[in-house]
């Protein structure tokens, strides 16, 4: 019974790296509709600001930033992962103006 359990767990742990690295590759092809989502709720949070509703302009910027953080951590790719830190710099910016307006 020992000898059968340690076989297995051997098995296990030769199985279960090549299982892990396919999960990086299953979200990298989900990075770009991602980091639209993050694109999207920057816009519109800046439309919100735009038309004076500060906390709903907050409350989108804070989801873009999210959406952005993401997508980077979803793709290896270095346009990919920058485009995601422009969207998530440009939201935490609104965030801050948002937050020193009276």
């Amino acid at each position: 019974m020992l000898v059968g359990m340690r076989a297995f767990f051997l098995a296990l742990a030769i199985l279960l790296p090549p299982a892990f690295a396919l999960a990086d590759e299953a979200t990298e092809r989900y990075a770009p509709a991602q980091l639209s989502v993050a694109q999207d709720f920057l816009a519109r949070a800046r439309a919100a600001a735009e038309r004076g509703d500060s906390g709903l302009a907050g409350k989108l910027a804070w989801q873009a930033s999210l959406d952005a953080r993401l997508a980077w951590g979803m793709t290896e790719s270095q346009p990919l992962r920058a485009e995601a830190a422009q969207v998530g710099n440009a939201a935490h910016a609104l965030i801050h103006r948002l937050a020193a307006s009276p």
